[in-house]
């Protein structure tokens, strides 16, 4: 760099320390789920792509200011405009994808992955900028040498990403509810679970299937404003396509009447799903059940509650 406060060998030491890092940074936060988070080789590249130009975009920010090169922050704002373009992207194909999929995952479950999706890449962004500072600011203040200023780079890299990490985690429905094993039974040809009517099966192998293969839970809030989480169609809904995608669904696409069904009961202030998956397994169902994480959407819905200091007992 010509005439730059930064000399030339002190800008390519930290610029590419701080790229790996904000690079690698990234990797903490991957997660390998079908068209949710990566899974496919080309997606890989793309995370890695994506990371690469975030992380430059991240180690140029403080040399370009102590050169007072203003003009140069303006590609941080071009970045940020691109990582919305690859979350909107994101959006568009999960909802064309979304009729295909036996039990769908509804509209605000799919915002919440596009937008994590986009909150992601700021990880490598901001590590490689805090590596840059620190790298630069021990070399120039402390005169120190490059083993030095690489190991606290990866330090302070490291801190902001597993900070970023832990902001990204979000509560899941184990966090404000109890989930209980239901029992399915059949008066006649409706469907209950735990006394609770579902839907009306008519035919009899259907019957027979839900009671032999069919597992059903209750999810129990644990006070009144949860009770307004999962009482929201679109977190019933996530928790169904989280439950669906570990354990499947044991139904062709023609056996319209094998459903995943949720239905609130407003007496008991509970929460009832029902359905057939490939693997019947109980405790794995509530733990899926458990693990889906709370849409931020729901968390707004019956906020009234959240005045009333109401405990269920």
């Amino acid at each position: 760099m010509n005439d730059s406060q930064v000399n030339d060998a002190l800008f390519r030491h930290a610029f590419i320390t701080a790229m790996i890092i904000g690079t690698l940074c990234r990797f903490f936060v991957l997660r390998v789920k079908d068209k949710q988070y990566p899974s496919r080789p080309q997606d890989y590249i793309e995370q890695i792509i994506v990371a690469a130009l975030a992380s430059s975009l991240g180690a140029i920010a403080l040399p370009a200011l102590i050169d007072k090169e203003f003009s140069a922050l303006t590609f941080l704002a071009v970045g940020i405009q691109q990582f919305q373009s690859l979350s909107q992207q994101e959006q568009i194909t999960l909802e064309n994808i979304e009729k295909d999929e036996i039990i769908e995952k509804g509209q605000p479950y799919i915002n919440e992955i596009a937008s994590t999706y986009e909150a992601r890449s700021y990880i490598s962004l901001f590590s490689a900028l805090i590596s840059s500072i620190i790298y630069i600011y021990v070399a120039r203040k402390y005169d120190a040498g490059i083993l030095s200023c690489t190991l606290l780079a990866i330090l302070g890299g490291v801190i902001v990403a597993l900070i970023f990490r832990r902001l990204l985690r979000r509560k899941s429905v184990n966090d404000v509810a109890d989930i209980y094993m239901a029992k399915i039974s059949f008066d006649g040809p409706i469907l209950k679970v735990n006394d609770i009517v579902m839907t009306n099966i008519g035919l009899k192998d259907s019957r027979k299937k839900y009671l032999e293969k069919g597992l059903a839970i209750e999810i129990v809030p644990r006070s009144m404003s949860d009770f307004g989480i999962v009482n929201d169609i679109g977190q019933q809904k996530a928790i169904m396509h989280n439950i669906y995608i570990h354990l499947g669904m044991d139904k062709d696409v023609d056996e319209s009447d094998l459903l995943a069904i949720s239905k609130t009961d407003l007496d008991k202030k509970s929460v009832v799903i029902v359905m057939i998956p490939l693997l019947k397994d109980e405790i794995t169902f509530m733990q899926v059940a458990g693990s889906t994480p709370i849409l931020e959407t729901s968390k707004g819905k019956q906020s009234a509650y959240k005045k009333k200091a109401v405990l269920f007992k």
